[in-house]
């Protein structure tokens, strides 16, 4: 009997923590503008750094077109953001 109060002791913690999560994510106030955007640059030159490597190497065709799609993503959201904050994207 202890050993099933502990796993639903363990199972609830675990859902209030995911819900409340959740709802933090949520939360407008929460989000950083400044901070998104420091993160998609630094993502942007990790794939560009990634996709020289995948080229150099010679990786698979499918591969590289992979990661080229999520370069061209990244840059499309980084110059989005960086025009809705009126801030030059620098690379």
């Amino acid at each position: 009997m202890p050993e099933a109060l502990a796993i639903l002791f363990v199972f609830t913690v675990a859902t209030i923590s995911y819900v409340a999560s959740k709802f933090h994510a949520r939360n407008p106030a929460v989000w950083n503008a400044r901070a998104e955007l420091i993160r998609l640059r630094v993502q942007c030159a990790s794939l560009e750094q990634r996709l020289q490597v995948a080229r150099r190497e010679n990786w698979d065709g499918e591969m590289c077109a992979r990661i080229a799609q999520e370069l061209r993503s990244t840059r499309f959201q980084l110059a989005h953001m960086a025009a809705e904050m009126d801030d030059p994207v620098s690379d």
